[in-house]
């Protein structure tokens, strides 16, 4: 055969017979000199590869010359060229729901023009969120990790663009950031008749006493009566708050305060309960 390089690093200097780029004699063993642009192209392809990674690390923490920054867009700049593109996105949650088939979050989340969008984080970045909320709520800690119908909600996720529908899927669990609003104090009388004064998904508190709990496929809707005024609300607690973080506590005839999303139900006032620290039997 056909030498390619200097006889001594490609023939093995006992046996005389080709060894190609072996470092040792596959026939009798013999030590065979490494030819120097392999040694060459061996070292020099890790040394680049390591100065690489050095590279991206100082950059990802410093000047982000390769690295950009995900950036934040706006729900309404949403548009067809951002399809896959990995984003910031900030909104208000006018509904949370969890699928107990798929074991999925959704939530649709609107921009201040009123713009939706559908945000899903699949079950294992679900049972993260409610792994976060339980751990905050043992710990007595005042920062929501799990979202609720009222908060503003900040998500790093990946859009899915189609021409009827976009969508966002959640990257990871500590990519979702939450703030929820103080709740207003208001009386269920006001409520009631002046309900025409809260905007939509405004967190309101309220005080009074429970008369009927119902329960539904995905939530529990308790009937709150106000002794003063006889006026009554409705408050919804959504299921996953019962099946994983909590059970229900409260009976017939205790007295309650509870703050929440406001929103009309077939004409009657509303509040969504976003975690169990926003419920109180205070009689």
């Amino acid at each position: 055969m056909k030498s390619t390089g200097a006889e001594s690093e490609v023939f093995c200097p006992k046996c005389r017979r080709y060894v190609g780029t072996f470092e040792r004699c596959p026939y009798c063993r013999s030590k065979v000199p490494t030819r120097f642009s392999y040694r060459f192209l061996k070292w020099g392809g890790l040394t680049v590869a390591v100065l690489g990674v050095i590279f991206l690390y100082v950059d990802l923490h410093g000047p982000r010359l390769v690295v950009r920054p995900v950036p934040t867009v706006g729900i309404s700049e949403i548009g067809p060229t951002m399809n896959y593109a990995q984003v910031y996105i900030t909104g208000k949650a006018t509904f949370v729901k969890y699928d107990e088939e798929t074991r999925a979050l959704g939530m649709f989340l609107s921009d201040e023009n009123g713009v939706e969008l559908f945000i899903r984080a699949y079950d294992t970045e679900t049972l993260r969120l409610l792994k976060f909320e339980n751990k905050r709520l043992m710990e007595n800690d005042n920062t929501p990790r799990f979202p609720g119908t009222g908060d503003i909600i900040t998500v790093r996720g990946n859009l899915r663009i189609r021409p009827d529908f976009n969508m966002m899927i959640v990257s990871f669990a500590e990519g979702v950031t939450i703030d929820r609003p103080e709740a207003s104090i208001v009386t269920i009388e006001n409520m009631v008749e002046n309900s025409t004064a809260f905007g939509i998904y405004e967190r309101l508190q309220i005080e009074g006493k429970i008369i009927d709990i119902a329960t539904y496929d995905w939530s529990t809707i308790l009937t709150v009566y106000e002794i003063s005024s006889g006026a009554e609300a409705s408050v919804l607690i959504p299921n996953i708050l019962t099946d994983f973080l909590r059970p229900f506590d409260a009976s017939m005839g205790d007295m309650i305060r509870v703050r929440g999303a406001f929103g009309m139900y077939y004409g009657s006032p509303q509040l969504w309960l976003a975690s169990w620290d926003d419920f109180e039997v205070i009689g």
